[in-house]
This record gives C-alpha cells, structure tokens and sequence, in this order.
C-alpha cells in the first residue's frame, strides 16, 4: 500500500469520530478468534472420541471442524476489514466535510 495512504489511514483511525464502533468491533473480533480456536479442538476431541464407533465418522468430525474453525477465523478477520472500512469512510466524510463547512 502506498505510504502516504497508510499514513491518512493511521490519521483517521487515532482520530475517528467512533471510538466505542471501533472498540465494539475489536471485541467482535476477538470472540470470533476464541469461538475458532475453542471450536478446533473441540472437532479434535469429539472426532476422535466418535473414532471408537466409526472411524469415517470421527474423521470426519475433524475434518468438518476444523474448516468451520478456519471460517469462523477468516470470516471474524474479513468481517473486521469490512466494518473498519464503513468507519473509515464516516470518518473521512466527516472530515471532509468539516473542512469544507469551515472556509
């Protein structure tokens, strides 16, 4: 990404009109992690305590497990991305037309 994006980025973001937004989707984001991270080995022991009756079934079990962990973590990480993006674009609106309203 070009430098002097980032830097405006950075701007915006230590100075955004919605902190408590912001904070909210941190905590958002932080449950989808630990829902992913409890939810594989989760899949782990269930499959492999279901591998006495089938052993199929118990791969299975962990197989299917663990791609919902990996969705669950990149769901929380693009679900991020995509709500900073919406704050990103209040805050520059809002600074653009602040700006404006004050020539």
């Amino acid at each position: 990404m070009d430098p002097q994006k980032q830097q405006y980025i950075e701007k915006i973001r230590s100075n955004t009109a919605y902190p408590t937004y912001r904070g909210i989707i941190g905590i958002i984001v932080m449950l989808g992690y630990i829902l992913a991270a409890l939810y594989a080995p989760g899949a782990l022991i269930g499959g492999i305590a279901s591998m006495s009756e089938s052993f199929i079934m118990g791969l299975g079990i962990i197989i299917v497990g663990f791609v919902a962990a990996a969705i669950i973590f990149l769901g929380a990480r693009f679900l991020k991305e995509a709500a900073l993006i919406l704050a990103d674009i209040g805050d520059s609106v809002t600074e653009t037309n602040s700006r404006k309203s004050q020539q």
